[in-house]
């Protein structure tokens, strides 16, 4: 009876973390006053942040923690942000995690006047970045995943610490 209810409870987990960090509903990468990317898997972020900003979905390109980022464009970028076709913005999130980017993410809003943020993020991150960045910004933020960067290795370590860290952002974490 045991294992039955557990073999149920790991079925029921599974499809779940399926659904939420696999397979999760993401943002079209619209026009947006600025794109965010979140710091964390560099060469699989900045890249396509950067793009985006390129093509010109925002005239300002926010970079979480890139002056310390393990990716050398990143340092490079933040180092040097001069004319580059759109405004670079780093910064590095206190507390380091999702939710001290949003907060990061607030502030940058509030004081260059941003209604809408696009956050560039993995796709196994999509759906707690999206609540985090949610309650921060008011709903004016959308969630673009970079595709699955993640190796099917690691997938199941992604799945667990995210189901942990989303437990945590819905029960003793749930401000901004």
């Amino acid at each position: 009876m045991i294992v039955r209810l557990v073999v149920a409870g790991l079925g029921v987990w599974l499809a779940l973390a399926l659904f939420l960090f696999v397979w999760p509903t993401q943002d079209h990468p619209g026009h947006a006053a600025a794109i965010i990317v979140l710091a964390g898997d560099a060469e699989h972020r900045f890249p396509r942040a950067l793009a985006l900003a390129r093509a010109g979905v925002a005239p300002v390109l926010v970079v979480s923690d890139g002056a310390r980022s393990s990716w050398a464009p990143a340092r490079k970028l933040c180092a040097h942000p001069g004319n580059h076709g759109f405004r670079v913005v780093c910064f590095r999130p206190a507390p380091y995690s999702t939710r001290g980017e949003a907060r990061g993410a607030l502030a940058l809003a509030e004081r260059n006047r941003w209604r809408s943020l696009l956050v560039v993020t993995s796709t196994y991150h999509v759906f707690r970045a999206r609540m985090l960045f949610g309650r921060c910004l008011d709903g004016h933020a959308r969630v673009y995943a970079t595709g699955t960067s993640t190796s099917l290795a690691w997938l199941p370590l992604k799945m667990v610490t995210e189901t942990i860290k989303l437990g945590l952002s819905l029960t003793t974490r749930r401000g901004c």
